[in-house]
């Protein structure tokens, strides 16, 4: 069998050819005949490969660390933000409330120039206000700051109708009106609406007289984010992102995602029910980031309005440690595997030196040269032993080789022998288990008549009253395990006995067999089963069937037996031979034994023959009680 080296080498100089400079260089290093080449060879391979598992796993760990620790750190950093931008828009929102509560404010007959005055100096004082002004109960703005939209109605925004009930702070989105008329009467683009704070103004008699509104422009959380961000100049890449509770980007690093949404992330998600972490995704622009997130959750009694801020930073930039780390253990890896490879390939050299002598000696005396020696060295060690127990093996060779023939000759007459008196011996053993096999087959096959003669009415060809309790006792047991309906229904022939009086038993047991088939015909599951309960009384059972279910298939039976028109004169039901037929249902239980099925499905069967007979008795639903319940009619 080739080794791995030769077949490497065939496969290199298939490719290469004969002239090649692989085959040059493969036959200097010629492994196959160096065992010091070999076994440096293998060092090297064993430290390059141990290297590179140590640099995959250490990469691996301190991934993982980076990992939780950015992580943790892009989390608070999303905390945080979201916490400066909750207590800002709550001092906002307290500040309306209290500005509410002044006089002025609450003289709306008067005084508008006093009352836009106050709403400047509020703006000029709180640089986030982009619009403040006090509007009357039906819309009208009666004072704003600059007086922009003094005059507008502004009934039917959001902010102004939850404003009249309630101090409230609303998401504001560019596309409402009052958004763009906000924007058309400022210069300053950084004065976009984004947040709508109002409160209801109450007079002395407690009277809602108008709504205090205010706008905040993202100008406010811009500063926000700039202010969180000064403190973290070191990292690389850290940008920051904050989303309406829909997803839409409402403040990002850059204008590149304008108008997109964030909904798809599931950091987003995670961050939307509440939660605060981190974790590792790839946004639209196909790059992998590590995200961490915050949901804004309000402040003392302001509830919040839902937004999430989003911190990402490149997953080049957070796991460079852990790589520059991996990538100098392979190095170093791969440095110590060639150096402690080619110091083995020296010192086994030298090493193994006498072995070798040792091993050419004893070639030239196999190949028949009685004329040498072998070579004895002196020591103690393993390749002085070695030399010893070789010259001491080559001394006893020519007596061993003569002993060894006569005992191969001995042996293989002692084999044939052997061999002749076993193929006898198998061969009487053969037939032996060939006539135990027929015997174990006919009596297998006579067991299993038998079983099935035990178990059927000799009369009607179905199972007979031990077949019904046992299949009964295994359908019960079965449907106990699987929680579901068990139905027996039983079937009693009409006036049989003046029907055997008048047309006689042969006639009578004709009628049972025609029955009994006219039922088993009827059956379309292999897990239903008729049984010959008594005398003129059948029994059907039906695992896994509910109420409805079974009296369904007891009118079939009902109307296969009819269909039959076996003349009946005697019969108070009919002109021909029918049935009478009581259904009942369970659910299996701890409390129900298979004898209380039986006993609902006769009464049921009793009140079928009250009723005139011919017809189905039953429940309308399935029970584990004792007590029947009777549907059906006459």
């Amino acid at each position: 069998m080739a080794t791995w080296y030769e077949r490497l080498a065939r496969r290199a100089l298939g490719h290469r050819g004969r002239g090649g400079w692989l085959r040059a260089g493969l036959n200097r290093l010629d492994l196959r005949r160096s065992f010091g080449k070999r076994l440096g060879l293998t060092i090297a391979a064993i430290v390059l490969l141990f290297s590179l598992l140590l640099a995959s796993t250490v990469g691996t760990i301190s991934q993982a660390q980076v990992k939780a620790t950015r992580g943790e750190f892009l989390a608070q950093l999303a905390y945080q933000l979201a916490w400066m931008m909750d207590q800002n828009i709550y001092s906002y929102y307290q500040l309306l409330q209290t500005v509410a509560t002044l006089e002025e404010m609450q003289d709306v007959e008067h005084g508008y120039v006093a009352q836009r005055q106050r709403l400047g100096e509020l703006q000029s004082i709180y640089e986030g206000l982009s619009w403040v002004g006090l509007v009357t109960p039906r819309g009208q703005v009666l004072a704003s700051t600059q007086s922009v939209l003094e005059g507008e109605n502004v009934a039917g925004q959001l902010w102004f109708e939850t404003g009249k009930e309630r101090p409230t702070v609303q998401d504001a989105h560019p596309g409402e009106p009052l958004t763009t008329l906000v924007a058309n009467s400022n210069a300053n683009p950084e004065t976009v609406r984004f947040v709508d704070v109002s409160t209801p103004v109450f007079n002395a008699q407690g009277e809602v007289v108008a709504v205090l509104g205010a706008h905040l422009h993202s100008y406010w959380s811009t500063l926000l984010r700039h202010h969180l961000l000064r403190s973290i100049q070191r990292e690389r890449q850290v940008e920051i992102f904050i989303t309406a509770r829909n997803g839409d980007i409402l403040l990002e690093p850059s204008a590149t995602s304008e108008g997109k949404n964030l909904s798809y992330l599931p950091s987003f998600t995670a961050a939307h029910r509440g939660q605060m972490g981190f974790g590792m995704e790839s946004w639209d622009n196909h790059n992998a980031y590590l995200v961490g997130y915050a949901p804004t959750q309000g402040y003392q009694d302001y509830a919040g309005i839902g937004w999430v801020v989003l911190v990402r930073q490149p997953t080049d930039y957070a796991f460079a440690s852990a790589r520059s780390l991996m990538y100098s253990i392979l190095i170093w890896g791969i440095v110590l595997g060639l150096v402690s490879g080619t110091l083995t390939w020296w010192l086994s050299e030298q090493m193994v030196k006498p072995v070798i002598a040792i091993a050419a000696t004893a070639k030239r005396m196999r190949q028949g040269d009685r004329s040498i020696a072998m070579p004895v060295l002196t020591g103690r060690d393993e390749i002085a032993q070695l030399s010893r127990s070789v010259a001491q093996l080559f001394a006893n060779l020519e007596q061993q080789r003569s002993l060894l023939q006569s005992f191969n000759i001995d042996l293989e007459r002692q084999v044939a022998d052997r061999t002749a008196s076993l193929s006898a011996l198998n061969h009487q053993l053969r037939q032996e288990i060939d006539v135990r096999q027929r015997a174990e087959t006919a009596l297998q096959q006579a067991n299993q008549e038998l079983q099935r003669l035990t178990l059927l009415d000799g009369l009607t060809g179905v199972i007979n009253r031990r077949g019904f309790d046992q299949y009964l006792d295994q359908s019960w047991h079965q449907a106990r395990r699987s929680l579901a309906p068990l139905s027996l229904l039983l079937l009693d022939v009409d006036h049989f006995k003046a029907y055997n009086d008048h047309y006689g038993h042969p006639a009578g047991d004709g009628c049972l067999q025609q029955a009994a088939q006219a039922i088993q015909h009827a059956i379309h599951r292999p897990t239903d089963r008729v049984a010959r309960y008594g005398g003129e009384e059948f029994a059907v059972i039906l695992p896994n069937t509910d109420a409805a279910g079974a009296r369904h298939l007891a009118e079939q039976f009902r109307q296969a037996v009819q269909n039959l028109a076996l003349p009946h004169t005697h019969s108070t039901a009919g002109d021909h031979v029918s049935v009478s037929i009581g259904a009942a249902t369970v659910y299996p239980d701890s409390l129900t034994v298979p004898q209380d099925l039986i006993a609902m499905a006769d009464h049921h069967l009793y009140r079928a023959k009250q009723q005139g007979r011919n017809r189905v008795v039953g429940p309308d639903h399935p029970t584990t009680t004792r007590q029947p319940d009777e549907i059906g009619g006459p």
